[in-house]
């Protein structure tokens, strides 16, 4: 396999953000606020798993040929 373009290279430094996000434990081990009556706890590890499918997008269409 090729090496990567350079270009490219600082777009695999996207791919930290959804790994680092749901490691963040004390930055969400809490109830409030909630969201639609689901404690927040629960939506941030959702919408993690929603900017993880975002950020794993935009990297893989900027790395593509």
């Amino acid at each position: 396999m090729p090496e990567p373009d350079q270009r490219r290279r600082p777009l695999y430094w996207l791919l930290v953000v959804p790994t680092v996000a749901p490691l963040a434990v004390p930055l969400y081990n809490r109830l409030e606020p909630q969201l639609f009556g689901v404690p927040f706890f629960y939506w941030y590890q959702l919408a993690c798993a929603g900017l993880a499918t975002v950020v794993i997008s935009i990297v893989y269409i900027g790395v593509r040929r």
